[in-house]
């Protein structure tokens, strides 16, 4: 008589190693961040500037682009962007302001300017490769190559019989 409290199926000793790679793999997966959007807005006279582009370097292409008085929330003006993902929108004064662009799909960006700290405003934007990417992007090679061989090791341990 067969005991129904003995499992069926023998698990291989190691193969939870090979799916907590596999798992942490999938969940540091650099494509998670292939769509992230990106805002970069400048001033020129009462014109406001900018572009909208994702992660990897595509535009924006006609993603809807809004400008919020930051004082009292009131929308001054909106547009969409261009094939190239630019936009141009002229104000009649600096105020402080935020400016939102909407990609669709839950993209989404902002960037805000205070008069105060026209500078820092204008500097702290400016788009620069992160660091987080290029780590995550690192570990998850490496979690690759590990697994790859974890898999390796438990498929030469099984067929060695």
């Amino acid at each position: 008589m067969k005991n129904i409290l003995q499992p069926s199926v023998q698990v291989l000793p190691g193969s939870s190693l090979f799916f907590f790679f596999l798992a942490i793999f999938l969940l540091t997966s650099p494509n998670a961040l292939a769509h992230k959007v990106n805002l970069f807005c400048w001033y020129e006279g009462t014109e406001l500037h900018g572009e909208g582009y994702f992660s990897g370097g595509n535009p924006a292409q006609n993603s809807s682009i809004r400008v919020y008085d930051l004082e009292n929330g009131n929308l001054l003006a909106s547009c969409v962007t261009s094939r190239k993902g630019t936009f141009t929108i002229s104000l009649e004064k600096k105020v402080p302001i935020k400016v939102v662009l909407d990609a669709g799909q839950g993209h989404r960006a902002s960037w805000t300017w205070n008069k105060k700290n026209e500078q820092a405003a204008s500097t702290e934007n400016i788009h620069t490769p992160g660091v987080k990417n290029k780590t995550t992007a690192i570990a998850a090679g490496l979690v690759a190559i590990v697994a790859f061989f974890s898999f390796l090791y438990l498929w030469k341990q099984r067929h060695a019989d």
